[in-house]
């Protein structure tokens, strides 16, 4: 079944960075059909914007997306041109527009939860599984710190206590939840559709797991309906 992106335009005032479970209760507000079990598949992918003190701050160019089966996306419908209050944030949106996905090379991830696995090495192996499982052979790697400097990851010892690698925590359904940043390079077309429609991990509803192109690598869109290193925590 083809899984199509459901995008609408945005505008609203900052958002907390850590907004992914808030964002989908709102949306599920307005279409509840979002909440049912069956619709665990349908995949909120992350709003694009520039992050600074905690928040991320809208731009021109930031929207509400989702990933789902093509013959359910008129069920989004009831959000066109709706105001979604998430926290202390007020979001307007527009009217959406259809995407089909496009292939690029390059994908990258902002949160992914890699149960069970503590350090970043587990994190990887699982990863190389998980892509093994979806027939992707490119290489998945952790995303290095921004701002780092000096730093080889490769040569962290077991007890550091900095992490070189970029992980966040999150607040799911009353629970803190840590995501990794993943990033990926050198997918055939074949692969990057299979990435972006089934992503990795639990909780892609909540934003979790779901791969968008990296910066640089952006298609340009047609509508489809009119407008490696290693780090271990210290025990």
């Amino acid at each position: 079944m083809p899984i199509t992106e459901m995008s609408f335009r945005l505008r609203g005032t900052p958002l907390p960075q850590d907004h992914g479970y808030q964002l989908y209760r709102a949306v599920a507000g307005v279409v509840p059909w979002m909440a049912e079990p069956a619709q665990m598949g349908v995949a909120l992918v992350p709003i694009q914007g520039s992050p600074h003190g905690g928040f991320l701050h809208l731009t021109t160019t930031s929207r509400l997306a989702f990933r789902l089966n093509a013959e359910d996306a008129e069920r989004l419908l009831p959000l066109s041109d709706r105001t979604l209050v998430v926290e202390a944030a007020t979001l307007r949106l527009g009217s959406p527009t259809e995407y089909r996905l496009r292939p690029v090379p390059g994908l990258a991830s902002p949160f992914v939860v890699a149960e069970r696995c503590r350090y970043s090495d587990e994190v990887l192996e699982w990863l190389k599984r998980e892509f093994l499982t979806l027939d992707i052979k490119a290489m998945p790697t952790l995303r290095p710190r921004r701002g780092r400097k000096g730093a080889d990851p490769d040569k962290q010892g077991r007890r550091s206590f900095v992490c070189p690698y970029e992980r966040h925590i999150r607040h799911i359904d009353g629970r803190s939840v840590i995501g990794w940043e993943i990033q990926v390079f050198g997918l055939s077309p074949a692969e990057s559709l299979r990435l972006q429609e089934q992503g990795v991990g639990p909780g892609r509803r909540y934003g979790c797991g779901v791969f968008a192109p990296v910066e640089g690598e952006r298609p340009r869109r047609t509508p489809k309906l009119g407008p490696t290193g290693v780090w271990f925590p210290p025990s």
